[in-house]
């Protein structure tokens, strides 16, 4: 199955961003609409990330990265999972209390929008730091680490023969010693 979350994971971090300019078009103008509009995207934002959750979570399982970045892969997780919790919270206040009632507690709308920016971006940096500095997920970095993997193996063992090669060596000179 192809890895879909790069494809993904690119909808919810745009359009919580929509959330967040809309909403604070809406309370600089007084003008519903961008509030109104920020709500209904707020729902396409939390979807979005629950499929880039999903996405992630099977592409965590099937997509190769090298070991120095799987601490990076759990935090990208975790911060994933974080982001998930606080847009779907996002979407289901602003459904649930309605238009009227937001009014009056708009401002804590626009900060967790914020908020969400702020998590979605580290979650972002933390995917593009596996990817570009680690290849995760990049072939001709899992063909190099196994090729590099494999050459420490051969210098390893020619390494062990040349020890073993020295020990004869030095066996054979003492018994040498000896007998002269």
């Amino acid at each position: 199955m192809p890895n879909l979350h790069p494809i993904i994971v690119h909808f919810p971090v745009a359009l919580i961003i929509i959330v967040a300019v809309s909403d604070l078009i809406g309370i600089l103008t007084g003008r519903k609409s961008f509030t109104q509009t920020a709500t209904i995207v707020s729902v396409f934002a939390a979807l979005g990330a629950i499929g880039a959750v999903i996405t992630g979570l099977l592409a965590e399982d099937s997509v190769w990265h090298p070991e120095a970045a799987h601490e990076m892969l759990e935090t990208h997780e975790t911060v994933g999972l974080v982001f998930l919790g606080l847009v779907v919270i996002i979407a289901v206040f602003r459904l649930a209390i309605g238009n009227k009632i937001y009014d009056r507690f708009r401002w804590i709308g626009f900060v967790l929008a914020l908020i969400a920016c702020g998590v979605v971006a580290y979650g972002a940096y933390l995917g593009g730091e596996m990817v570009y500095t680690y290849g995760a997920g990049v072939k001709a970095a899992q063909t190099a680490t196994a090729n590099a993997d494999s050459l420490k193996i051969e210098l390893n063992s020619l390494k062990a023969i040349e020890s073993q090669d020295q020990q004869k060596n030095e066996i054979e000179e003492e018994h040498e010693h000896h007998h002269h």
